[in-house]
Order: C-alpha cells, then structure tokens, then sequence
C-alpha cells in the first residue's frame, strides 16, 4: 500500500470546483467520482505559507506547530527578530511522516532535510530546493555592445541574442536551461528590447539538495530539470515585459510570465515523475507552487466578489489560469494512473486565495502615535518602540515589553499600550471609500478578542481587498492600491481562503462531497490508514 500525498499551494476550493464544472480538470473529476471531497479550513490566525503547510503536515494548529508566518517573530528576542518559519527548528512538533517512520519520497517538501542537510534513515529519497536559494528570479538588462556580470557569469548582447559563459542564447528560442554544477542551476531567456538591447531573464539561482536511502531514486532526481522555484511576478509587475492586460497589453508580457511558470512546473513535475517512476516508499508527497504563482498574479482580476475584478480582462486571464491548473491536473492524473487499488492518492492545498485591492502600511499610523519608531536605515527601531506591526508581516502586533532585549514598556502596562496601539488602528480610514480597514483583532488561536484584558500579542485583520504591510509607506499614502491582486495573510473566514481537498482510495466512498474539513483532516488521514495497516499485520 502507497499512500500519494500532492499538494497544490494555493489552489483554492472555489477555484477548483469551478474549473472542475468547466470540464477542465479531467484528473480531478476523475479523482472525486472515485473518493470524497471537501473544501478545507486553513489556519488561523495567519494562513500564509508556511503555517498552512505545517497545519496540513502535522495535523495540528500553529498554537501547537508554532510557525506563524515566513518569517515567526521571536519570542524570547528583540521585538523585531524573528527567524524562517521554513528553518530546521520549525515545525515544534513532528510531521506525520516522522512520528510514524515511514519509508517515504519527498519532492521539494518542507522540514525534511535537518540543519546539516542530512534526512532521517527512513527517506528513501528527497530533493529540496528552496532553502538554497543564491538568487531570486529576476531580469537584467544588457545594453548593445556591453558585458555584464550576473552571480559570476558572463552576459553578452549580440546579434540574435546573448551571450551567456561565451554561448549563444537566441531571442528566439524562449526559455533555455543552464546546469552549472551538481544541483545548482537556472532558466534562462532572453528578450529582444525596442532600442536594441537585450534583456536577460532567469527564474532565478538555488542550490537543490538530495538524500536518501535509495541511491537510484536518488540518482533520478538528480536527472529532472533544473529547479524554477519562484515565478517572474515582480518583474512582471512592474512592465518589464510590457503593459499587463489589464494596463491595456496585448498579451506578451503574460506570454513571458506564464512561460517562466512553466519552467518551474518543468522543474517540480519532471522530479515527481521520476519519483513515482522508481519508488519503493510507502508515502509518496509531492508539492507543486505553479497554482500559488498564478493565483497571486491572475486571480484577483478574475475574482468577482474582489474590488480587483476587471470583467474586461476577466476571460483571457482566467483562460490563463486555467491552463496552469492544466499542468497541476494532467500531474495528477500520472498520479492516478500510478496508483493501483490498494493506494491511497490524497490532493491537498495549504490555504486559497482571494483578490487584494489596497495595501494598508499598518506601523505609519503608530509611528505618527508615537508607539513606534523608525532608524535612520528606515527599519523599525526596537529600543525605541513600545508596540509595532512586526516586520514578519504575519499579522501581528507585539507589545515591546521590559522582559525583552530593549524592551521599553513595563510588563504591567503591556495591555494599556496594545489597546491604544488598536484604537490607532481602528482609525485608519481607506479615503476612497471613507470606511475603516481594520474589521477586528484576534488572539493567537485566531479568536476575536471580547471585551477584557488586551494580551501583549494581537492578530488584526483587515476588511475584505485590503491586505498588511510593515514596509514603510515612505511618500505615499497609509492606504494604497496593491500591485499583487491575489493574497493570503491572516484568515478571516472568508471561504476564497479554504483549499481544496480530495481523496480516493480502500474505503473511501465515491462521489462524496464531505462540506467543510479542518486542514489538519489530510495528516489524520495518513495517519488512520498507516495505523490501520499496521495493525492488520499485527493481527
């Protein structure tokens, strides 16, 4: 028996029932006329990443897990510190794989690797990316005649092309892939410019890591395309590729973006597939980003309960979701098609996503308060602060009490000053609208605080389209328009925000909708049928 755990980030209920009713997603029909579905709840407060992950990993809530964002603000430290949520300390309790030992396959997961890149004894094979990355995906512009650098490399532009380390890459021939060690390498392209300089594209630099106890599977890992872990979206945001669609584009610039999210469905299936190709595990998880890269960049002009909704735009850029949501449900159906009736596949999603209209700079209201303070580099100022929108960007405001590095605020005034840090916030006016942002607060479970004593840390969430910065708003405004039209930072009930969930497998009844599941359900699931089966060879 093999259990096959994917998991697709951000890949909201909505956005999957409604792509599955288009006809779509043949793999997920198909998948659902075999098992159960449900729409799962993410967590609470913050429903990020990496919280939503180690939710959906160990079938408990951040209280317990205890990573609260991608960045988790440090306890014990200066109020501003905080460390990955995705390090080697995290998550404080074991995922399910762990507890029970399985032998198991991991692709790009998560808290598998330790802190000196080793994995346990029980991994047949893994390859993890992410935690090595040198360089994020980016562009830089060669202008005609001249030689850069990039990350020790050489650049060129030359007719028909770039030079890259002295070899060709032709405008032309879209995406090309670079390997230039064991386990590190990039995607690169390059785009002609109007006045005739050439812009150089990769989806960025990491270091991929593999271990295990299967040498060959190991081994066919190494094989797969080199890593994409991140799409071009700041890139793409900001015209380097030409005006989007809904600035009046004509498509190219969505061409150059979806073709870089293609490297890393490229990346992450190849390595999939030569997983389900050679395994031996009994737990088999696969991850696939490609539907979070899309949805922060496309779903919020298709979401028509957003303030972000553009119906003119709306079909071309849901055709493009659309097709991304392809790739992630023609994987699947390999998926099923490797499974045999004694298996167990499980399609999961961390958290979903909904449209983001204004950002909300949150630490200008308690600078001009005087709560807060900023350095002279522009960074919140810790010794000199008594409550801050912390820089995680998780949601959370901290009290800078006495019991901490310079700390400045008595413990015995801790919850005064929190209650006037929310009633500043409280006051935070969008000027479009003339309404509030902040609809409430919450404790660290993700419960709206009643009346009472105020505790040192407290969640705000915002309205609906509006989404938190600690970045300085600098020139502009408190409230501003928000460049990324799909978010997903402190849950606020909203059901855009729950993940998709199915499962088929012994025992599991067919064409089953199960309504509304906690994601902590998927990792009790493992749990049950690994349970189940050992005590069958017990008996």
């Amino acid at each position: 028996m093999t259990v096959y755990w994917v998991v697709w980030d951000a890949a909201a209920a909505w956005i999957v029932d409604r792509l599955e009713a288009e006809g779509s997603l043949p793999a997920v029909r198909r998948l659902r006329a075999t098992g159960s579905f449900a729409a799962a709840r993410p967590p609470r407060p913050n429903c990020q990443t990496p919280p939503s992950l180690a939710t959906l990993f160990t079938g408990a809530g951040p209280e317990r897990h205890g990573v609260t964002g991608f960045p988790v603000p440090d306890r014990d430290g200066p109020i501003t510190g905080m460390s990955s949520g995705f390090g080697p300390k995290f998550p404080l309790i074991p995922p399910v794989w762990a507890e029970l030992g399985l032998r198991a396959a991991f692709v790009h997961v998560p808290w598998v690797f330790d802190a000196d890149g080793a994995v346990a004894p029980w991994v047949d094979a893994a390859v993890e990316a992410f935690s090595g990355r040198i360089a994020r995906p980016g562009h830089l512009r060669v202008p005609t005649g001249a030689k850069v650098q990039w990350q020790g490399h050489s650049l060129e532009a030359v007719p028909g092309g770039l030079l890259f380390d002295g070899r060709l890459v032709r405008s032309a021939e879209g995406w090309v892939e670079r390997r230039f060690s064991d386990g590190l390498g990039t995607w690169i392209r390059c785009l002609e410019q109007p006045d005739g300089d050439r812009l150089f594209a990769h989806t960025g630099l990491y270091h991929a890591r593999f271990a295990g106890a299967d040498p060959a599977l190991v081994e066919a890992m190494r094989t797969a395309p080199v890593f994409a872990g991140e799409s071009l979206g700041p890139s793409y945001r900001i015209g380097t590729f030409g005006p989007r669609l809904i600035d009046g584009g004509d498509g190219a610039a969505e061409e150059v973006f979806l073709s870089a999210v293609q490297c890393a469905a490229r990346a992450f299936i190849g390595a999939a597939e030569r997983t389900l190709a050679g395994h031996e595990a009994d737990l088999v998880v696969l991850y696939l980003p490609i539907t979070d890269d899309v949805g922060h960049e496309f779903v919020g002009w298709c979401d028509e309960r957003s303030g972000m909704f553009r119906p003119e735009s709306a079909p071309v850029l849901w055709e493009l979701v659309r097709q991304v949501y392809g790739w992630a449900d023609q994987f699947l159906g390999r998926v099923l098609d490797r499974a045999d009736q004694d298996d167990t596949v499980i399609l999961t999603a961390d958290h979903g996503i909904v449209g983001c209209t204004k950002l909300v700079h949150l630490n200008e209201p308690l600078i001009e308060a005087g709560l807060a303070v900023w350095d002279a580099a522009g960074a919140l100022d810790p010794a000199r602060s008594s409550v801050v929108y912390h820089p995680a960007n998780n949601g959370s405001l901290c009290v800078n009490t006495l019991d901490r590095p310079y700390g400045v605020v008595p413990p015995q005034e801790a919850g005064p000053a929190m209650a006037r840090a929310m009633a500043v916030l409280r006051e935070v006016i969008d000027p479009d609208s003339g309404r509030p942002v902040v609809a409430r607060f919450l404790d660290e479970h993700g419960v709206p605080l009643s009346d009472g004593a105020v505790p040192p840390v407290v969640f705000v969430e915002l309205r609906h389209d509006y989404q938190p910065t600690a970045a300085p708003a600098g020139a502009g405004p408190v409230v501003r328009s928000a460049a990324k039209p799909g978010a997903h930072v402190v849950n606020t009930g909203d059901d855009r925000l729950l993940a998709t969930f199915a499962v088929a497998g012994p025992g599991i009844e067919a064409r089953c909708h199960l309504g509304e599941v906690d994601n902590t359900f998927a990792a009790q699931l493992v749990r049950r049928r690994f349970l189940s089966s050992l005590q069958k060879v017990d008996s």
